[in-house]
């Protein structure tokens, strides 16, 4: 059974485990309101190579959720584990925006970067390019899912929580989850603070002044940076089922999404693209051997 262990210092209190032995030279940033237990099979095959730190963000929201302070914090934690390496970051969705900032930080401490369906700084784009009507099919704004479950988790409803959650993501895409992974991926997600959190990081994500030093390359590194984006179709499909709306819309969605993707690749000279075949959003759980593939791009280009 894995255990987590936990590092507190003054108020940020974060939980991490390390795969593999050896100095830390792989970090994984999980997607908004996720847990370590969704990424813990992929650490262990990972560290096959890496000595894997995968950690979950400090849940005080005292502490202004911001992509600058996120990375800070995860600076901390890298330097109390005695990480004087440079590491690869592997994030997913919201956690790319943060795995960003961090290598605009601190570069002297990024070999590369591998994004998994990643955030963009211009995610405010849906709302200049779609109605409120076709915002609200979209599924691009998070707000209103998380303040429910939030709610339910307040109302110490965790029986409900994990009914639903169990036909939600991470579930929805991977039904390979360990017992150990399912019971505390879906212990977490009874949690308030899990909530409180990924509402405060989704809301800062999203604040003009606080995003805005992230929307060009300025002071991000030339270092080698994998893009790997959801198949398409995938997309169109599940959004005109959980939308209940066109192909036509669906459609428009997607390509403001992988548009907005793709604009991170203009951040580095050495950029590899790889565009998944048969993965909706959560790509680490139906096509893991993609973040393989790029790792190993990214220690070729180290050499």
């Amino acid at each position: 059974m894995i255990q987590m262990r936990y590092i507190i210092t003054g108020e940020i209190r974060n939980a991490y485990q390390i795969f593999g032995c050896g100095k830390i030279d792989l970090v994984i940033e999980i997607g908004l309101g996720a847990t370590a237990g969704e990424w813990w099979h992929i650490a262990e095959m990972l560290s096959a190579k890496y000595t894997v730190l995968l950690y979950e963000r400090n849940r005080n929201t005292a502490t202004d959720r911001t992509p600058e302070n996120i990375a800070k914090e995860l600076h901390t934690l890298l330097k109390q584990l005695d990480c004087d390496e440079k590491v690869a970051l592997v994030a997913h969705s919201q956690g790319g925006l943060y795995a960003q900032q961090f290598a605009r930080l601190y570069p002297h401490m990024v070999k590369g970067i591998l994004l998994i369906d990643p955030l963009s700084a211009n995610d405010n784009k849906y709302k200049t390019l779609l109605t409120p009507e076709e915002q609200k099919k979209s599924g691009f704004d998070k707000t209103s899912s998380l303040l429910i479950m939030n709610k339910l988790a307040k109302r110490h409803l965790g029986f409900l929580i994990k009914l639903i959650m169990k036909k939600a993501p991470p579930f929805y895409y991977y039904k390979g989850f360990s017992r150990d992974a399912s019971d505390y991926i879906l212990s977490s997600q009874t949690k308030s603070a899990l909530y409180s959190s990924a509402l405060e990081e989704y809301r800062l994500a999203h604040e003009e002044e606080i995003v805005e030093p992230l929307k060009e390359k300025h002071d991000f590194p030339d270092i080698p940076l994998v893009l790997i984006t959801h198949t398409s179709e995938f997309s169109v499909n599940e959004i005109v089922e959980f939308g209940r709306t066109n192909v036509e819309l669906a459609t428009k969605v997607e390509e403001i999404w992988q548009s907005l993707m793709k604009e991170c690749l203009a951040f580095s000279s050495k950029t590899k693209y790889i565009q998944a075949k048969n993965s909706g959003h959560y790509i680490h759980l139906t096509e893991p051997d993609l973040i393989h593939d790029g790792l190993i791009w990214i220690d070729s280009c180290a050499i």
